[in-house]
């Protein structure tokens, strides 16, 4: 075993047994209700936060969308709220990643702070940590931080360029509900987990809210109409 694979090996037993107990003793916690049903309110083409910030398939991989997805639920709050971005050891460590790029390592975490807490929300882990343990953890190493007046204006901007249509963008749905729903049974997807079952529970809302059949069989008639489709 090389020095690389060693180190790796280490770093994940050590997290892991962390993640066990920070569990068990309410420093890590998964989303909660209040917390979903705020990022129902929040899109990002057609497809809404609590479907997105759910499923792994949607959220490794994709840190600083849904970390800044993540923290437009908290912009209207009384809280301070700041986009990390730092090099963290789950990447720092991991063979697959490691190469000649400086910022391989980077990661981008939603920074809370309520009153005298300070938490952590990690969108590629799906968890919510208190910061110091998160920082024993992973071991942040930061390279920038927005804040979150930046992070407001940054919506703003965004907005005004890319104006989220949810009628128009509802089209989306039938093309992207489906690959969701093909990775419940992923061994990653613990919010799609049997028992669990947000993320089925968040597809299913949002189906009913916009029609979901009806919203399908408009989509076929149409392709049907224009020939792409046989009758």
């Amino acid at each position: 075993m090389t020095v690389i694979q060693k180190r790796w090996e280490l770093h994940n037993l050590k997290a892991q047994k962390l993640l066990i107990w920070g569990l068990k003793h309410g420093l890590i916690t998964p989303y909660n209700d209040n917390l979903i049903k705020k990022l129902r309110t929040i899109y990002d083409g057609g497809i809404p936060a609590s479907i997105l910030l759910l499923s792994d398939g949607m959220t490794n991989g994709y840190c600083y969308d849904r970390a800044l997805l993540m923290a437009k639920a908290f912009l209207d709050e009384d809280v301070d709220v700041k986009l990390l971005y730092a090099s963290i050891n789950s990447l720092k460590y991991n063979p697959q990643y490691i190469n000649d790029n400086p910022l391989y390592a980077d990661h981008c975490l939603v920074l809370i702070k309520r009153e005298k807490k300070q938490y952590i929300i990690d969108t590629s882990q799906g968890f919510i940590y208190d910061k110091n343990f998160y920082w024993l953890i992973e071991h942040p190493k930061i390279r920038k931080i927005n804040n979150k007046e930046s992070i407001i204006n940054y919506v703003i901007e965004e907005e005004t360029h890319y104006p989220e249509n949810i009628e128009r963008d509802k089209y989306i749905a039938p093309i992207v509900l489906p690959m969701i729903e093909l990775t419940y049974n992923n061994p990653n997807e613990m919010y799609a987990t049997l028992g669990i079952e947000l993320l089925q529970k968040e597809i299913q809302y949002f189906k009913e809210k916009i029609n979901y059949e009806e919203l399908c069989q408009e989509i076929k008639n149409d392709m049907t109409r224009l020939g792409l489709l046989k009758k």
